[in-house]
């Protein structure tokens, strides 16, 4: 039987790896592209101080560009009178998320009860937030975690909260 500690400084080493940078990005033509959505249930808009907040519930699509998220209830929160970028978040059984990287056609996938995709307000990058059940996974590799946040420019996970297992694939980078 393995010592519990070298067990856990493995996984740590592991989980590591995934924080290196792997320098392919999202699609940048994916941001000048239409937030669209679909929903087969409700949906209903209210006002909340300066933010137009839209509920979705039943099979909720929202897909810009290659950025597909399917999920149970899904909330865009957009800033009224100013061209942020929305905040969406997606409540699911599970939530579904998939973005090509690159022209050649490299896909993160990912799926969790939650998640919440922003763009950071410091450096402008688009951060997704997979939360519960977390799994993400792209052509170099692949983790599981109770949760994952993953900045989708850089193809980069940047935190995970254990437990997580992962995978690293061999790259052509």
């Amino acid at each position: 039987m393995r010592n519990p500690l070298t067990r856990n400084l493995g996984y740590l080493s592991l989980v590591a790896l995934f924080f290196l940078p792997v320098y392919t990005t999202a699609l940048e033509s994916d941001k000048d592209q239409p937030l669209m959505w679909s929903a087969d249930g409700d949906s209903r808009m209210s006002l909340r101080g300066e933010f137009r907040i839209l509920v979705m519930s039943n099979n909720v699509r929202v897909t810009q560009g290659t950025l597909q998220i399917n999920g149970d209830e899904v909330i865009i929160e957009t800033r009224i009178n100013s061209d942020e970028p929305p905040k969406i978040t997606v409540h699911g059984s599970p939530v579904r998320y998939q973005q090509q990287l690159d022209n050649e056609g490299g896909l993160v996938v990912g799926f969790s009860d939650t998640l919440l995709l922003y763009t950071d307000e410091v450096n402008g990058e688009e951060v997704l937030e997979l939360i519960g059940n977390a799994a993400i996974q792209s052509p170099d590799a692949s983790l599981k975690c109770s949760a994952i946040t993953y900045i989708a420019d850089r193809d980069l996970i940047r935190e995970a909260a254990g437990p997580c297992e992962g995978v690293l694939s061999s790259t052509t980078n």
